[in-house]
């Protein structure tokens, strides 16, 4: 049994109980190909990043699940057929949670800053003394016939 992740997004403008039939859809397929939903998180009504099929609008759904691999053809299929799903993804996602885990756990500051590093001062090289042969620099004439 493999875990997958589900997005999908409905017209904005259809009715709750319109994403309760599509939820109990998949948990319907996943449960008759062994599986069962794991979680779920209903994003609610969200803009587009663009238009997709003159709506800008979308309501969003969430579902992490566990499943056969054969059950994922029948939800593309449904979904895709289905049209008031403007979009939708089905992912394999084996380790999401240790991943989501691991990007928080990093992305937290940390308890005790540390102090800035200051550069020590540079000491100088002493400037090397001229001398008259290193001072000597050919003279080039201003006026080219001269």
């Amino acid at each position: 049994m493999n875990k997958y992740e589900m997005i999908f997004v409905l017209q904005a403008d259809e009715p709750e109980s319109e994403m309760e039939t599509r939820v109990e859809k998949v948990q319907k397929v996943v449960a008759d190909h062994d599986g069962q939903i794991t979680e779920r998180n209903h994003w609610g009504v969200r803009h587009l990043a663009y238009e997709i099929q003159h709506e800008t609008r979308g309501n969003y759904m969430h579902l992490l699940f566990q499943s056969r691999g054969d059950a994922i053809a029948i939800l593309d299929t449904e979904f895709r057929l289905d049209d008031k799903v403007l979009r939708h993804l089905i992912v394999v996602d084996e380790e999401w949670k240790a991943r989501n885990e691991a990007n928080r756990a990093r992305r937290r500051p940390t308890a005790a800053i540390e102090a800035p590093v200051v550069a020590a001062p540079v000491a100088h090289a002493p400037e090397a003394s001229v001398t008259e042969e290193s001072s000597a620099v050919e003279q080039i004439p201003a006026d080219p016939e001269a």
